[in-house]
């Protein structure tokens, strides 16, 4: 979407505008006089001039078709304008009035599905409603009712786009106050017709802009976010976002344990990972990302050295950057040796390296100090705490060393006294906060080595079979027969459905083993006494079989197919893997460890799929219960390649199946010895009741 007329207009006519410089109608027309531009027509029918400029009965009677309308009108009187504004043939318009969809109410939510019918039966690209407005610092364009964005303000070619005004002015005076310069600030707005997406997929070609931060409440088109990151990561440019709302929400389980692992966070967070966002913590931490990009060419990654003046600085730095993901690696012995013999005394080498208070009597040996810790391939940068007048006296040193290395330094001065500017000039950073440096430092060195994951192909060379109409699931045997035909090993089991063919079918599976109702009606058997375990005899078999036909025939609406045997597994190490339907991001695959670890741990891992094996055995040894996996206190090692090969072939199943399914869950998967394999005990497979169409062979 071409966003110039809106973000670049050559001519612009303020709908509303104010003699009075300070109120809405106001504001811009004072800001676009002061910042020089030429081509501005205030609407207003009252005056025959706004702020010494010839003022305009109508958008009719301006003399020319202006590329951007500014709408200060009240909501009701705002659509009936657009009309005459798209009659002219203005393409982009800019509107302020609240009182649409935010309110939540009936009036307000008409209102904006009205404009949003508007935007897409003309064409026209609005911005807003309930929009601040935006300023461009390049071209010196401030189209804002807010005044924190003033004539003047340096351009740089940092991005900043929220989806809250006040957020907008507070991140950007958050970040000037951190020497960030910007090129263009957005605020969205509702975005009844330019959402958050289209912003950045045009600051993603746009040359003055390097870099963008995002204050992000809810994305309406995750596909279209995707597509926009990864032009930002093919551009070399940073993309940085703050999402508000980590609490799930809406994520009761009434179907499925994967409901309940997975939800809007957890989609949020797994779309982040695929499109290599980097993410703020924190809202001030944007401001810091930003920030850091400004040396981004010598920051390689998040190992650090650490060089102190103080013994307790340098383990403060060290625990918030492990806290944080980052690493401080050991330095080599013949570094620390080196080290050694430049520091007066004797003092800690090894990383963090302490230099004492003996810097104040000499600081000639800091300049080798930092090329020494900075040597090591392995080390990303440098933290260097020299608080106050102790780098007021070893400046020099420290910018001679910038300038003879090719890595980060970065100043923690907790006295708040570095020339910030001087340091900058040289390519020097600086924080005044310890914690705040090492969130900035972790967050930006993991998104400057990660990349984003491509997603995998989808490999699926199977079929579903047609579904049944009016269903609203599979059984447990439909749903394992299905996914067997994708790759998936299950358990191998006989249906019954007459008590006379009990004996034959339970010696065919053999001893013990278990017995469980089969009914696509009812998906947790265990919470209805549908399930027996460890039965060793034909007598406890048919017992079981009797107690739940009875039980299945007294629950109203439940259709039973029978009571499937299959045999009782012993060892092995029980996970879930389960896929639901996002409605942002789409299919988000959830991984987990069985058990109590899935409902009361929570320890689950996301991704959007597709995912292949490689991915799916990351996601499994990103789980804090891996080690059960991988031979925890003498257990044998399970078999963590055929687990992976099942959860990669469970997501080529789903999107094989498409609109037709609604969630598919594997739970338990049961992960055998090393070179056993995996194998799916029980299987959930949700249809979609709004397409019960038979699914198509893959060609």
């Amino acid at each position: 979407m071409n966003l110039d007329p809106l973000l670049k207009p050559c001519s612009i006519a303020v709908v509303g505008a104010s003699d009075n410089p300070k109120r809405i109608g106001g504001v811009p027309v004072d800001l676009l006089i002061r910042a020089g531009f030429e081509k501005l027509y205030p609407v207003n029918p009252k005056n025959e001039t706004v702020q010494g400029l010839k003022a305009y009965p109508d958008i009719e009677s301006v003399p020319e078709v202006v590329d951007l309308v500014i709408m200060a009108l009240s909501a009701d009187a705002t659509l009936p304008y657009l009309e005459r504004c798209h009659a002219r043939g203005i393409p982009a318009a800019l509107v302020y009035a609240a009182g649409y969809a935010e309110t939540n109410e009936a009036e307000g939510i008409a209102r904006q599905d009205a404009l949003v019918d508007f935007a897409n039966r003309t064409g026209m690209r609005i911005a807003g409603p309930n929009a601040m407005g935006n300023a461009n610092f390049t071209d010196a364009i401030f189209t804002s009712f807010g005044q924190s964005f003033q004539p003047g303000e340096p351009a740089g070619d940092c991005a900043l786009v929220t989806q809250s005004g006040n957020m907008c002015a507070t991140l950007f005076r958050t970040a000037r106050r951190a020497g960030v310069t910007f090129s263009h600030v957005i605020n969205t707005g509702n975005e009844a017709g330019i959402e958050l997406s289209d912003y950045l997929d045009y600051l993603a070609g746009d040359p003055n802009t390097a870099s963008a931060v995002c204050y992000i409440e809810e994305l309406r088109d995750g596909p279209k976010f995707l597509q926009a990151a990864a032009r930002f990561r093919a551009a070399g440019k940073l993309l940085a976002v703050f999402k508000v709302g980590a609490s799930e929400k809406g994520a009761e389980a009434t179907r499925s344990h994967t409901a309940a692992l997975a939800g809007d966070a957890a989609a949020y967070d797994a779309a982040f990972a695929r499109a290599g966002v980097a993410r703020a913590g924190e809202l001030t931490g944007l401001a810091d990302l930003a920030y850091l990009h400004t040396l981004g060419e010598r920051i390689g990654g998040s190992n650090c050295a650490i060089l102190s003046i103080s013994g307790a600085a340098g383990a403060i730095l060290a625990d918030a950057l492990a806290l944080n993901g980052a690493q401080v690696p050991t330095l080599p012995g013949d570094v620390q040796e080196a080290l050694a013999d430049q520091i007066p005394g004797h003092s800690m080498v090894s990383n963090p390296i302490d230099m004492t208070g003996n810097i104040v009597n000499d600081n000639e040996f800091v300049t080798e100090c930092i090329r020494l810790a900075l040597s090591p391939e392995d080390i990303d940068l440098l933290l260097l705490y020299m608080p106050g007048q102790f780098l007021a006296n070893a400046q020099e040193q420290v910018e001679r060393a910038a300038a003879a290395s090719g890595k980060a330094i970065i100043v923690v001065d907790t006295f708040a006294m570095a020339d910030r500017e001087r340091l900058a000039a040289h390519g020097i950073g600086c924080f005044e906060d310890f914690d705040r440096a090492a969130r900035a430092v972790c967050a930006y060195g993991q998104w400057k080595k990660a990349g984003a994951r491509a997603p995998a192909a989808l490999s699926a060379s199977a079929a579903w079979p047609a579904f049944p109409a009016g269903r609203t699931a599979l059984s447990e045997t439909e749903a394992k027969q299905a996914l067997a035909a994708f790759g998936v090993s299950v358990v191998q089991d006989a249906l019954v459905q007459d008590r006379e063919d009990l004996r034959e079918a339970a010696d065919f599976v053999g001893y013990p083993l278990v017995a469980k109702l089969v009914s696509p009606d009812i998906a947790h058997k265990t919470e209805h006494g549908l399930i027996r375990l460890n039965l060793s005899n034909a007598d406890a078999v048919a017992e079981a079989f009797d107690e739940m036909m009875d039980k299945a025939q007294s629950m109203p609406g439940v259709r039973i197919e029978g009571v499937t045997l299959e045999p009782m597994l012993s060892g092995g190490v029980e996970i879930l893997a389960g896929v639901t339907r996002d409605p942002v991001f789409g299919w988000l695959l959830t991984v987990g460890m069985g058990g109590v670890w899935t409902e009361l741990m929570k320890d689950a891992c996301h991704s959007l799929l597709p995912v292949d094996a490689g991915g799916a055995e990351r996601m499994l040894r990103s789980l804090k219960g891996f080690r059960l996996l991988d031979g925890y206190r003498g257990a044998p090692k399970a078999d963590v390649a055929a687990a992976a090969r099942a959860i990669a072939a469970l997501g080529d199943a789903v999107l094989a199946g498409g609109d037709a399914l609604r969630e598919v869950e594997i739970n338990p998967l049961l992960v055998l010895p090393k070179g056993q394999g995996a194998v799916a005990v029980d299987a959930l497979v949700l249809l979609n009741a709004e397409s019960q169409s038979e699914v198509e062979e893959p060609a």
